[in-house]
């Protein structure tokens, strides 16, 4: 039998990425020091169609795949308009938010450091906020 402890380190800082209204995906600074996202690194995506799940994938060095890593201003961000597109995010209204998983059993499989990308769910509007006439 396989027992392996898990610690509460890995659980401390809450890994995400955000898909801005420009529909670049931009990382926090913390998440982008913890991920060790880099200029010379790339991140692919991949997608499992009957789970409904995407995937962000760090990979350590430029590849034709992957999406090119840029930094400003401390954090990090990559040019995915395009992809958003084609996945039917409509990020033209506003941001959207996700939380990083870490899937270490995918790593091998997908190439790279796998994370599976948690989609934030809208807060409820508040009464006060709703326009009345």
């Amino acid at each position: 039998m396989a027992i392996s402890i898990i610690s509460a380190k890995q659980f401390v800082l809450k890994l995400k990425a955000t898909i801005q209204s420009s529909g670049r995906l931009g990382f926090t600074g913390e998440t982008g020091n913890h991920l060790h996202l880099s200029e010379r690194a790339g991140v692919k995506f991949a997608k499992d169609d009957e789970k409904d799940v995407l995937y962000l994938i760090i990979i350590d060095t430029p590849s034709e795949d992957a999406f090119e890593l840029r930094s400003s201003g401390g954090y990090y961000f990559t040019e995915t308009s395009r992809l958003f597109d084609y996945l039917g995010y409509d990020y033209s209204k506003g941001n959207i938010m996700f939380d990083l998983i870490r899937q270490d059993n995918l790593d091998e499989q997908l190439g790279g450091e796998a994370y599976m990308m948690k989609p934030r769910k809208k807060r409820k509007e508040n009464k006060d906020d709703i326009n009345r006439d």
